[in-house]
């Protein structure tokens, strides 16, 4: 770390190493870490999240995706601007995000119309 960037780069052309690949190779390492370390960090927001709303959310977020889609498909049958706004996202080839199946769910779940696991009340 005390080496100045003229040491530095005389060090890389002695191990024949290119500079500017060296420079570029750590960038990505830096820019790699840097992904995983907000990723981890947005895993530790998201459970502190789930968490605190545990009340609201029950049980439900925990369940399989295709449970959590189970459960609103029952929920699309009954509403049809639900269903239609499914259907459209499928047409599109989008389909419903996880985090808006999740919002949808515990928006249920606050409304009383499913409990903690998904079942309609």
């Amino acid at each position: 770390m005390s080496m100045s960037d003229a040491e530095v780069l005389a060090e890389v052309e002695a191990e024949g190493l290119n500079a500017e690949d060296e420079a570029s190779r750590v960038r990505a390492l830096i820019s790699a870490a840097t992904g995983q370390a907000a990723k981890g960090r947005l895993k530790a927001a998201r459970a502190a999240i789930d968490l605190a709303a545990g009340s609201t959310w029950g049980q439900v977020h925990q369940l399989p995706l295709r449970d959590r889609a189970a459960v609103l498909a029952r929920f699309a049958n009954d509403d049809a601007k639900l269903k239609s706004r499914l259907t459209m996202a499928a047409r599109n080839g989008e389909g419903i995000t996880e985090n808006e199946m999740d919002d949808i769910l515990a928006n249920l779940r606050e409304l009383g119309a499913i409990d903690e696991d998904g079942n309609p009340i």
